[in-house]
Parts: structure tokens; C-alpha cells; sequence
């Protein structure tokens, strides 16, 4: 594979997990969202709260920075349209009836 098609690979694998495309949904609506907020929204521990971000960070969807002891976290999106072209307007937009926040909870499909 060149290199390109490596980085759709690990973009891709990002997207795969309904946590991780939670995330990036949630993202999509606000600039920058604090841990603290992703907190409230899934009732995961923080060790696996902290795995999906390092998954978002590898593939290089998210982009962190802390603030004293606060972690933000904004979305790359040049990144996500370089890889998955339209996905703001099919996941996000494509839904006004959902709320993009609830987009997985309970859905199987």
C-alpha cells in the first residue's frame, strides 16, 4: 500500500469504533469540546476514554491541548474531508430529525 492509502487505512479504523464516531459527531458541532464534556455524554471509565482519544490522535482526526489541568480537544477537519469526503453533510446534516449527540446510543443500524 502507498502511503496514502495507509493513512485511509488508520482513518477508517478510527471511524470504525461507535465510540470514536461519537466523538468525531460531536466534534463536528463545536469548535473544541473538554473532556469533561465527552464525560457527561458516555459512561466509559477514563483509561478507556483515553484510548479512543490516542486512536483519534494516531490517525490524526483530533488535536489536543491543555489548558492547566483541562484537555481540550478540537477535530481536524481538513483531515476528515481529505479522507471522507461529504461526511459532515451525510452523518451530521443528514439527520436534522436526530440529535447528532445521540446518533449511537441504543441504534443498531
Amino acid at each position: 500500500m502507498n502511503p496514502f492509502q495507509q493513512e485511509a487505512v488508520r482513518v477508517f479504523k478510527a471511524l470504525a469504533d461507535p465510540t470514536r464516531y461519537r466523538i468525531v459527531l460531536m466534534l463536528m458541532t463545536r469548535e473544541e469540546l473538554g473532556c469533561s464534556d465527552f464525560a457527561q455524554e458516555f459512561s466509559l471509565s477514563l483509561p478507556a476514554m483515553s484510548h479512543h482519544y490516542r486512536v483519534l490522535e494516531h490517525a490524526a482526526l483530533i488535536m489536543t491541548r491543555k489548558e492547566g489541568s483541562h484537555i481540550y480537544i478540537r477535530l481536524d477537519r481538513e483531515r476528515l474531508r481529505k479522507f471522507v469526503p461529504g461526511f459532515e453533510q451525510v452523518h451530521v446534516e443528514g439527520e436534522p430529525e436526530r440529535s447528532v449527540v445521540a446518533a449511537g446510543a441504543g441504534h443498531a443500524g
